[in-house]
């Protein structure tokens, strides 16, 4: 005999559910959630998807970071699906707490909410897409927009006030003191500084040739980024320097002025301090050897000390640098940096361009201002790319509107024939698209702001800002759109007669 099939406690078998009846329970529950199930829906949005992720993969150039950004939008539709279900729900029972009536006119207006809440969470809305949609387009021009605005703000007030005024790069050793002469004939009061420096490249590493052409094919088939490899192949401006640099704290081992490491440059040693993010990509320590090529001319130095440089003083900073003497014989030039009121920015560059025509001169504002207005320019272009996710947002919620609308026209009929006014049909459509408006905006502002922070805190290492002026012009806008394609969507409903539609039921 076959055993009996076991029995939930408390619960006679004619009351155990049978196996249909879980079927019917979980296609019951997927509906709730996701929706009735339409193959070819599901087709469309598979073929959909896979065509995103491959065209992701293709323009990033790298599966990593193609995957990245589609688990990070997967993530986002996710989160927001969820809070556009909750919601809705909350919507539901807030609308059935406040049912109730009252006279005049509050009667009307208390119905006119109820009934746009209504249309809100009613079996079939088509709510959470529009909402989902919306918020994603808010999320991207708003992220943007957060983003650039941050970027701006830290380059106009960040800029150190001993920042210098110009960089002089390419002078010669020859012209060095006629240089300082001229500065201090013109402007007195100046303290232009001259660094020594000289071009080289990676030899080698603890006795490992570095050869970039290797490097670079071995990150093409391990599908890396470039970021590492940079370190390897770039150009390394050196210098040497008696004194710590501006803003540059040692992090691990000990300058020239420590005993110990002064015998070892007054014994002939050639030792080199390492700024710590290139000592990390190098894979670089303490006791490490580093070679490095200066026209044909090989250089040989151990790592003495590591050093974590601030790269935003916009004072002359170095990756390596080496001992006093190390470089003797080596081709140097010169650059000079010089702190001026902006009055005598013109002429000092006009004489020293003059005297000195090899010599070329950057002003460090008109170089910060170019930077702004091209960051500008690009958020402007991103932002044009973004306004199209708010566009085809809007036209989502266009087409969902218009799958509803013999439902609505019925719906507005029945309430003329019942004594409603056009105005209060006009009020309840008015909430149901201020609501989704309001909803959607809310949510892709919540996300907006929380990946302006992630990206200005871990990629940027910048401090983030609430802006609520932003914010709350954002959420504005988004509820002036939903309106705006909600009334263009459903205008004609109010003018249509109750009798020429009841007639055809």
């Amino acid at each position: 005999d076959s055993p009996e099939p076991a029995q939930s406690p408390g619960l006679s078998p004619a009351d155990q559910p049978s196996e249909d009846g879980w079927v019917r329970t979980c296609q019951r529950t997927w509906r709730r959630w996701v929706g009735p199930t339409d193959r070819l829906t599901w087709m469309t949005a598979a073929g959909i998807a896979a065509g995103l992720a491959l065209l992701a993969v293709w323009d990033a150039r790298s599966v990593t970071i193609g995957l990245l950004f589609l688990g990070a939008l997967a993530a986002a539709v996710i989160l927001l699906q969820s809070a556009a279900f909750l919601l809705v729900r909350a919507l539901a029972r807030v609308s059935a707490k406040g049912k109730g009536s009252g006279p005049g006119r509050t009667t009307a207006l208390s119905l006119a909410v109820r009934q746009g809440l209504a249309n809100v969470y009613r079996p079939g809305s088509q709510a959470t897409g529009i909402l989902v949609s919306v918020g994603i387009g808010v999320m991207v021009i708003v992220t943007v927009a957060l983003i650039e605005r941050s970027l701006v703000q830290q380059l106009r007030q960040s800029r150190p006030v001993d920042s210098p005024t110009f960089f002089f790069i390419d002078l010669q050793p020859d012209q060095k003191d006629a240089f300082h002469r001229l500065v201090l004939e013109r402007l007195p009061e100046s303290r232009p500084e001259l660094t020594p420096l000289v071009r080289s490249r990676l030899h080698a590493i603890n006795g490992q040739r570095i050869i970039p052409d290797e490097l670079r094919d071995q990150e093409e088939e391990q599908g890396r980024g470039g970021r590492k490899t940079w370190y390897y192949t770039r150009d390394y401006v050196l210098t040497f320097l008696d004194d710590v640099p501006k803003d540059n704290v040692i992090t691990k081992g000990a300058w020239w002025d420590d005993p110990a490491t002064t015998r070892r440059i007054k014994a002939g040693e050639t030792l080199v301090s390492v700024e710590e993010d290139a000592a990390n990509n190098l894979g670089l320590d303490l006791g490490s050897i580093v070679e490095l090529d200066i026209q044909g001319s090989t250089v040989k130095a151990e790592v003495a000390s590591l050093r974590r440089v601030d790269w935003g003083n916009l004072s002359t900073n170095f990756y390596m640098i080496l001992s006093p003497g190390s470089l003797e014989g080596a081709p140097i030039t010169y650059v000079a940096t010089v702190q001026v009121s902006s009055q005598d920015e013109v002429p000092l560059q006009q004489a020293v361009v003059a005297a000195f025509p090899n010599v070329t001169a950057i002003n460090i504002g008109d170089v910060l201002a170019t930077f702004t207005r091209i960051l500008e320019r690009l958020s402007l272009a991103i932002q044009a790319v973004a306004l199209f996710c708010i566009l085809a947002g809007g036209i989502v919620m266009a087409a969902a509107l218009a799958t509803t609308r013999y439902r609505r026209l019925y719906e507005s009929v029945l309430f003329k024939a019942l004594g409603a006014t056009r105005g209060l049909i006009a009020r309840s459509f008015a909430t149901e698209y201020a609501v989704l408006g309001f909803v959607a905006g809310c949510l892709g502002l919540v996300l907006a702001s929380t990946l302006s922070w992630i990206f200005l805190h871990f990629f940027l290492d910048l401090n983030w800002t609430l802006q609520p002026g932003m914010l709350l012009l954002a959420l504005a806008l988004t509820v002036l759109l939903t309106l705006t394609v909600g009334f263009l969507t459903t205008f004609g409903i109010l003018g249509q007669r109750p009798l020429a539609v009841l007639r055809h039921e």
